[in-house]
């Protein structure tokens, strides 16, 4: 007799809350909430859980309308076209709905604006911003900028998420050659080289082209549709920053000698991880990849967290992403990636962090 299998999933507190028709600013205050209490939310064993929510803890509602005349008083203020900033904050689609209560995101996540501009903005709407976290020091940059392949802007979105890729190349310098070529429409905000070097080629506050989940040849019809949907539901790109680290990945031994994906010779060292052969990535770039996820969680307010299954395995449940805000490698994203490969080790990065 076959086997039945069945499939379901208990409702975390972020879905209670959705249900019970909690605004997203809501919600979060909520999860922080719960995060100081009773430890991270999406861990918790079924059970009842109580936090107070405290009055002047919710935030203020207001209309789509209320947030187009705050920022057409921006920029009547500093001599500007208040479309163009409208525009720049990534909050054009408001005025479809002008009545409708602001669901869009918090004034605070307007990367779009500056960080002046958005104190202002919240003064003219007379709320208060969350206090600015710490400086925190940036480790080592090396401008290889600009590149065309990026969008400016976040549209709105928060920078809530940290993709780890490889290049499937072998130096730092083919991979900047290449996302300087328009022809590329692909880059990222970060390389970090083989020697540890780190490289920013796109601002955080802009979207640089890593990790979309484009249609694909050969894939059915069906198949390509629920690609591009799933990308909708989880805007990898406009929420998140890619960082690549130079590194062939996948390996192929051939008479005892190894070549790369590309059939290209490959002399170095090698690793033999889940019945593959991979190149393995140096202590240097882990050290420095280590400093820079700990300066953008920190730069950023982006926990430093994996999703539920793992940063390396792939979610078929798309809504676990949309909400999740974190690191995780771009196979977690998308079913035709591997990167950053089983030969990644995702515990001596969450050790680095924690430490």
């Amino acid at each position: 007799m076959p086997q039945k299998i069945i499939t379901f999933r208990i409702p975390g507190p972020e879905e209670v809350l959705k249900a019970q028709g909690f605004t997203p600013q809501e919600i979060r205050k909520c999860l922080e909430l719960i995060q100081e209490k009773y430890g991270p939310p999406d861990k918790l064993t079924p059970g009842e859980y109580t936090v107070e929510l405290p009055e002047e803890a919710l935030p203020r509602l207001f209309t789509n309308q209320d947030i187009i005349n705050a920022i057409y008083k921006l920029a009547e203020s500093k001599g500007e076209n208040g479309w163009a900033l409208l525009k720049r904050a990534g909050l054009t689609h408001l005025v479809q709905n002008r009545y409708d209560l602001y669901s869009g995101p918090p004034i605070e996540a307007l990367t779009g604006l500056t960080p002046e501009e958005r104190r202002l903005l919240a003064q003219i709407l007379g709320i208060s911003l969350p206090p600015i976290p710490e400086e925190i020091e940036a480790p080592p940059l090396v401008q290889a900028g600009p590149i065309p392949n990026y969008t400016p802007g976040r549209g709105g979105n928060p920078i809530d998420l940290i993709v780890i890729h490889y290049t499937a190349s072998g130096s730092a310098e083919g991979t900047i050659s290449w996302f300087k070529n328009p022809r590329a429409r692909v880059s990222a905000h970060y390389l970090v080289g083989k020697d540890g070097t780190i490289y920013q080629l796109v601002r955080d506050e802009d979207t640089a082209w890593h990790a979309g989940i484009p249609p694909r040849p050969g894939l059915s019809e069906e198949e390509n549709r629920k690609r591009e949907e799933r990308a909708r539901v989880i805007r990898p790109n406009e929420r998140g920053i890619g960082i690549e680290i130079v590194n062939w990945g996948p390996l192929r031994k051939t008479n005892g000698s190894f070549l790369t994906w590309n059939d290209y010779p490959y002399n170095g060292e090698a690793v033999q991880v889940g019945g593959g052969y991979w190149e393995p990535y140096a202590d240097a770039q882990y050290e420095s990849l280590i400093k820079l996820v700990r300066y953008l969680c920190r730069k950023h307010a982006i926990p430093p967290n994996y999703p539920p299954e793992g940063p390396g395995n792939y979610h078929s449940d798309a809504s676990q992403l949309a909400s999740f805000r974190g690191i995780l490698g771009h196979c977690a994203l998308d079913n035709t990636k591997i990167d950053p490969g089983p030969h990644f080790d995702w515990e001596k990065l969450a050790k680095g962090l924690s430490g």
